[in-house]
């Protein structure tokens, strides 16, 4: 099945019907749509989100050695992350001070067909929040 994951995320997403998840930053854990998308990415993916804890280095260090699936955060656009990782479109932008901030989920580079749920499943709750 087209596009293909290398590390095969979205096969082992589908076996073992689960996928982790961890907040970059607590204080988005009552962001509204960081619930609307994890519940989007289970619907589309029948899979269950399990939560992890973490913080800023070692989540990153776990999406790039396959150990977490996503990482939900608040972004620059010159995060020092972006080429590390693969960004979905943003749920949400903010300004704080000159610089805007995107609320957004991180996944692991290369894994293409788990990249493509994970933008889709962030294209459908950015667009239900425009529509509110």
């Amino acid at each position: 099945m087209l596009p293909h994951d290398p590390a095969g995320t979205s096969t082992r997403i589908e076996h073992s019907r689960t996928f982790t998840v961890a907040l970059a930053d607590p204080a988005i854990s009552s962001a509204p749509q960081v619930g609307r998308l994890v519940a989007e990415i289970e619907r589309r993916t029948n899979a269950h989100a399990q939560w992890r804890s973490g913080s800023g280095e070692s989540l990153f260090q776990q999406l790039d050695d396959g150990s977490l699936d996503l990482v939900i955060g608040r972004f620059t656009a010159d995060s020092p992350w972006a080429t590390g990782v693969a960004f979905a479109p943003a749920l949400s932008t903010s300004d704080i001070g000159d610089a805007q901030i995107e609320l957004k989920a991180a996944m692991r580079n290369g894994e293409n067909r788990w990249i493509m749920t994970v933008e889709r499943a962030s294209r459908t709750i950015s667009q239900e929040a425009r529509n509110q």
